[in-house]
């Protein structure tokens, strides 16, 4: 064995046998790097299990048996690559003749082939009406097997029987009970007969059998394929007859034709977004720099209490490689370890989470897929980590004094003159790459590497601001200033722990910022369909026939009397609306100059126009959004036989008449010509902050002029105060009845749950570390501190001084990481703001393109709530007695 080697091999042998003799701080070490690496795995192992690929999530599309899936859209030539779904486009006229069932065998010759059609069709449930989503199919068939997972009960044997899943089970009906299937005044009957899980469909009412009925009928026609494979070339043929295809053989077994083809087709992936990088950064930083820095205080206390041994072997001759390669060996033996033990946990953990995490998420989860090669580079990341984490320990042990360590005296160097100038030119190199970044160059890359240099001079200052704060503790309490000079005499243990406290709070206070100002502008840019706790109640199928007035105006009021009934204290007035529903016609909004009155968005539950009262009070539905002054304005002009017209334009406000236009498009000419033309006296009002009820608000009058036929299109309900779980029961209800009806309440803005969730997640992940970070900082600094504490003992001091000085310490690093932490976090933070709130398409273009909110409430918990409760915990959980210690300093 070469001497290099056999260096090495000596350096294990003694890092081993010191790891084994401290088995409660290796144990703690192979924690520390352990259950990053498992947790990074967990969520690898979880997201590679649930993202299917077109391989993967074949038998879900096609089922287990049939060879391809043939679905005929489009009566013109197509292309598609290897999955139609995710490459394909139409190439020729699709006006053409669909290809049938004989004209596919004609192709891909005579074959087994099952008809699969998607439906979606309302049904009956114990609360009323809901609408599911449907397969018709004969799952008994052998090309059906794979599409459903029978649970309980039988699959359909005719066409009057049907299986449905657990979720529309639950709302009723079961095995054994009848659907009913709303069929104008009579309902279909079909008997349920099983219950399955969809392949596809998850937590929507699902239903499947043999005849189905459907709410929109499809022209097109699917077939599974069984028999032989279904090569390219039969692809490329019924391509070009307006079929797309998804082929067992050609997904498995490729050619270099279809592959071809796929490349050319499938749309190029997108880049990544300028805050999805940073924030992809942020986090990789945060693990791999919390692993090095919460390890690097366990292993400075190895080299202490190995400080001895290193200095016998410096004496014998030893030199300072030779040392390094002890602490540096010990670190091999443990990151090793604590390498494969987070790999192994984190695939076990991600099979136990795996039913947890499946009722998150609406989509079924794969085969459990583990991906070794990022489960090998976490490993592999860790145990790097352990050995950065050993260097700066190693290396300050190989330089200490081996006279003042063989007698027992310690020592520490003075903090470098030169790391604060490098710490903070780094943070102003840093503060400049985000600012340059936070202008979306570069795709965001200067805020990422911004985010790198600002952190790491942030640790180059740390040792400084650790000797700074010892020499301000002159005239502060004994355990205060007992805590802060320990914490300054060994900074090699002290600094690594401010750090990673320092790194957490870096990521929190950033992330914090980006989705609070993220949150600000959906907010600021969520547009109010009406009134907040106000409601609409409108048919859930559109069809303005030719009803009797009277009869209508009776179906309306049975339904306002209906929701008044199930939600006290509401008031649910019919609103009278227009539209024009003659194909190729429709109303223009002209002003005096004959330029298009601008209107970002309306309602339009109530049609185009919405009616007035005869006697030209506005109903609730346009009155609820406005002013007092401008109802009393709006009123006024409707009963000077004008409009009031709604605009999103400041500048028409003084405009005083309208052009109510009926417009019609020829195709012969394909021009468009005016039909009606109306103009009135008109009052414009802005309406930017919230959709408008209509384009406008006129009399009958005008309405009659214009040719239109008005009629009671809705209720507007007001103080429609209901839970949505009340609201989903009343929906079901009022679409059960002879008139089917739906409901609308709106609620304000509502934080999406994976909002909620984040920011859970944030606090918690960031009170995790910061509390692990500063205990394991402070136990490990009490357990070297012994001699001192005993000293303190033996000289009279009190029983609590030691708890003090725990909860002490445990305050002095947790503060000397979150305030410095903090500050250099909002330097990410605000740069991050521009690109999060700029990406996308803001729903509304007359806020602000910017937001900058800073997350107050949870910067004061992790700057000041956080290490006071640190503290307390360190003071509750320290004994006050310690037994003597012979020592010699």
């Amino acid at each position: 064995m070469s001497g290099r080697l056999a260096g090495w091999r000596l350096a294990l042998r003694l890092g081993q046998r010191e790891a084994r003799r401290a088995k409660w701080r290796s144990l703690l070490v192979i924690l520390m790097i352990a259950l990053p690496v498992a947790g990074v795995t967990t969520v690898a192992v979880t997201y590679q299990t649930y993202d299917l690929d077109t391989a993967e999530g074949l038998d879900r599309r096609i089922g287990t048996e049939a060879a391809a899936i043939v679905d005929v859209q489009s009566g013109g030539a197509v292309r598609q690559g290897i999955d139609p779904d995710n490459a394909s486009e139409w190439i020729d006229d699709p006006e053409g003749d669909l290809l049938d069932a004989a004209g596919v065998r004609s192709i891909i010759g005579d074959r087994p082939m099952l008809s699969m059609t998607d439906r979606t069709f309302d049904v009956r449930t114990d609360k009323g009406v809901s609408w599911v989503r449907g397969l018709q199919t004969d799952l008994s068939d052998p090309l059906a097997a794979g599409l459903a997972r029978l649970t309980d009960g039988r699959l359909p044997k005719g066409d009057d029987e049907v299986v449905v899943n657990s979720a529309l089970a639950l709302r009723g009906p079961g095995i054994g009970e009848e659907l009913l299937i709303p069929r104008g005044e009579t309902d279909e009957v079909l008997e349920v007969v099983g219950i399955v899980e969809s392949t596809t469909v998850r937590d929507d009412p699902f239903v499947a059998g043999p005849a189905l009925p459907t709410d929109y009928p499809d022209e097109g026609s699917t077939w599974l394929v069984g028999g032989g494979p279904v090569t390219w070339p039969d692809i490329v043929d019924l391509n070009a007859e307006g079929a797309f295809v998804l082929s067992r053989s050609v997904v498995q077994h490729p050619s270099a034709e279809a592959l071809a083809n796929d490349k050319d087709i499938r749309p190029p992936s997108s880049a990544p977004q300028a805050s999805e990088l940073v924030i992809v950064v942020l986090i990789v930083v945060m693990v791999v720099l919390e692993v090095v820095l919460l390890a690097g205080p366990a292993f400075a206390v190895a080299a202490r209490r190995q400080a001895r041994d290193l200095a016998l072997i410096a004496a014998s001759g030893g030199t300072a490689r030779q040392s390094r390669r002890v602490l540096l060996g010990m670190a091999i033996v443990i990151g090793a370890v604590a390498a494969v033990i987070g790999a192994v946990l984190g695939v076990v953990l991600a099979k136990l989470l795996q039913p947890l995490a499946q009722r998150q998420v609406s989509d079924w989860f794969g085969p459990f897929e583990v991906p070794w090669l990022q489960v090998l580079l976490v490993a592999v990341i860790g145990f790097a980590a352990a050995i950065c984490a050993a260097v700066v320990p190693a290396w300050i042990a190989s330089r200490q004094n081996v006279v003042g360590v063989l007698a027992g005296r310690r020592s520490e160097s003075l903090p470098s003159r030169r790391s604060p100038v490098i710490g903070l030119l780094l943070i102003v190199t840093g503060i400049a790459s985000a600012a340059f970044g936070s202008q979306n160059a570069f795709n965001g890359i200067p805020i990422a590497l911004g985010v790198l240099l600002c952190v790491a001079g942030l640790l180059f200052i740390l040792p400084a601001l650790v000797s700074l704060a010892a020499r301000l503790s002159a005239g502060l309490p004994l355990a205060i200033r007992f805590a802060t000079r320990d914490a300054d005499r060994h900074r090699t243990r002290t600094v690594p722990a401010a750090g990673a406290i320092a790194v957490t709070v870096v990521g929190v206070v950033t992330l914090g910022i980006a989705f609070t100002s993220d949150e600000a502008q959906n907010q600021a840019s969520y547009l109010q369909s009406f009134r907040i706790g106000d409601g609409v109640v409108h048919q859930r199928h559109s069809d303005w026939g030719d009803t009797d007035p009277d009869q209508l105006a009776t179906r309306w009021q049975n339904v306002a009397a209906q929701v008044e009934k199930a939600i006290p204290g509401s008031t649910a007035t019919p609103t009278t609306g227009a539209s024009i529903v003659e194909e190729n016609r429709y109303l223009g909004v002209e002003t005096d100059d004959g330029e298009e009155v601008p209107l970002d968005t309306a309602l339009g539950e109530f049609g185009d126009l919405i009616v007035a009262d005869p006697d030209g009070s506005l109903p609730p539905s346009a009155s609820r959004a406005l002013s007092e002054r401008e109802v009393a304005v709006a009123e006024e002009t409707l009963r000077s036989s004008g409009a009031v017209v709604f605009t999103s334009d400041a500048d028409l406000v003084s405009t005083k008449s309208v052009h109510l236009i009926v417009r019609e498009f020829s195709e012969e000419s394909e021009e468009d010509r005016d039909v009606v033309t109306v103009d009135v006296p008109a009052s414009y009002i802005e309406i930017s902050d919230r959709v408008a009820p209509a384009h406008a608000v006129v009399t009958p009058a005008v309405v009659e002029k214009l040719g239109v036929e008005p009629q009671i299109r809705g209720l507007y309900v007001e103080d429609a105060d209901i839970s949505a779980e009340a609201q989903t029961d009343l929906d079901e209800a009022l679409a059960a009845g002879q008139f089917s009806t739906t409901m609308q309440v709106e609620r304000g803005y509502e934080q999406p749950d994976a909002t909620l969730i984040a920011w859970l997640l944030l606090v918690t992940l960031g009170a995790v570390l910061m509390i692990g970070g500063a205990l394991t900082a402070t136990h490990l600094a009490l357990n070297d501190a012994r001699p001192d504490l005993a000293t303190l003992s033996a000289v009279g001091a009190r029983t609590r001084t030691r708890r003090a000085v725990a909860a002490a310490y445990a305050l002095v690093v947790a503060v000397l990481g979150a305030v410095p932490g903090a500050l250099v976090g909002f330097v990410p933070g605000i740069a991050i703001s521009y690109p999060i709130t700029t990406e996308g398409w803001p729903q509304r273009t007359d806020v602000d393109p910017h937001y900058l909110e800073i997350p107050w409430g949870i910067i004061g918990i992790v700057v000041v709530g956080l290490p006071l409760l640190i503290a307390l915990i360190v003071a509750v959980t320290t004994r006050s007695r310690l037994p003597m210690v012979a020592r010699v300093e």
